[in-house]
């Protein structure tokens, strides 16, 4: 990881969605780097925004699918900013540069065309020869520890199984050779084996293709396992930013330090996993103050009227919360 580059730089990125209650605020004001080389882990409850942030930066969010939404801010990434590109520049970014892996790849595949030519397509926009091409679809396939290449390029996304349809999806990432790879929920709906094997191959290629890699999960045992740095979402804000070793050994916001007393311990005798009683708040509504306060044990008055500020309370660790930032120790119950 290289501290002194910045593989992307999100600068105070806001999206709203046109709904029949009113706009809905996704994302609000969300700031942070990913730096070159790193596996940048974002985390939250489903429903915080976090593939919506994703799906920005990719240029996924548009009028067509989207229509009434709003983006602001800044996404700056190979001295662009991504938000100002039209549709056809970010077509020369998209796939070359930046690559995603999505949630399901049987929905991101096309059931219709088989897996090698999927990520054939990929590679010929680069106006490389067929031959060259597909020796290059091999080479991915083998690349990304799929078992008989040459049969798997002649399978169909329904005839594999959904590690292989993973594979295939990271496969075609790779083909043009990002500099960042965002990653949202990679493991989801795999087993355990499964899961383990496509983190180990995540971790492998970047090291291999130095590359950057955003890891968009809610499962803290993912980031424990293979993020150097972990942002936590919550309602469409990061409430804290540390890097993996300083959020689990000493998490400052309580939300944070709720997730991590809802995590499976292993043990019978530990009881009933905790929950966080309440809801997300309505995303149509302008809440003043702290958008955790209902949910939160450690609220004190000023939570209610003031949001709090994402503020750097020891080097590289950053926390949205009145009481963390001034409290030392262990939080008020």
């Amino acid at each position: 990881m290289d501290q002194t580059r910045r593989a992307l730089c999100v600068q105070h990125l806001d999206i709203q969605f046109s709904t029949p209650h009113g706009m809905a605020r996704a994302v609000q004001e969300v700031s942070f780097d990913i730096h070159a080389g790193e596996i940048y882990a974002l985390v939250g409850e489903s429903g915080c925004g976090k593939t919506s942030a994703a799906h920005a930066v990719m240029g996924l969010i548009n009028r067509i699918n989207a229509p009434g939404h709003r983006i602001g801010g800044r996404v700056l990434f190979e001295d662009k900013d991504l938000l100002s590109l039209t549709e056809e520049e970010m077509c020369h970014v998209r796939g070359r540069s930046l690559g995603m892996i999505f949630q399901n790849p049987l929905d991101a595949l096309n059931p219709l065309y088989r897996a090698g030519y999927q990520v054939y397509e990929a590679i010929v926009l680069d106006k490389i020869g067929k031959i060259e091409a597909w020796r290059r679809v091999a080479e991915l396939f083998n690349q990304v520890k799929l078992s008989d290449p040459e049969a798997r390029m002649r399978s169909y996304p329904q005839e594999l199984s959904g590690g292989m349809r993973q594979r295939v999806m990271i496969g075609m990432m790779l083909a043009r050779n990002p500099r960042l790879l965002i990653a949202d929920e990679p493991t989801t709906a795999l087993d355990v084996t499964i899961q383990a094997q496509v983190l180990e191959l995540i971790l492998a290629l970047r090291a291999a293709l130095e590359m950057s890699v955003w890891l968009i999960t809610h499962d803290f045992g993912i980031v424990a396992e293979i993020a150097d740095r972990v942002a936590v979402m919550y309602a469409g804000v990061l409430v804290e930013e540390a890097d993996v070793l300083g959020i689990f050994d000493n998490p400052r916001h309580p939300y944070t330090r709720m997730l991590m007393a809802s995590l499976p311990r292993g043990f019978k005798r530990d009881g009933r996993l905790r929950t966080i009683a309440g809801l997300l708040p309505d995303p149509t509504l302008e809440i003043p103050g702290c958008r955790f306060r209902d949910r939160c044990p450690a609220k004190i008055e000023v939570c209610a009227t003031q949001a709090p500020a994402l503020v750097e309370i020891t080097p590289g660790h950053r926390v949205a919360c009145h009481v963390a930032a001034t409290v030392k120790g262990d939080l008020p119950p």
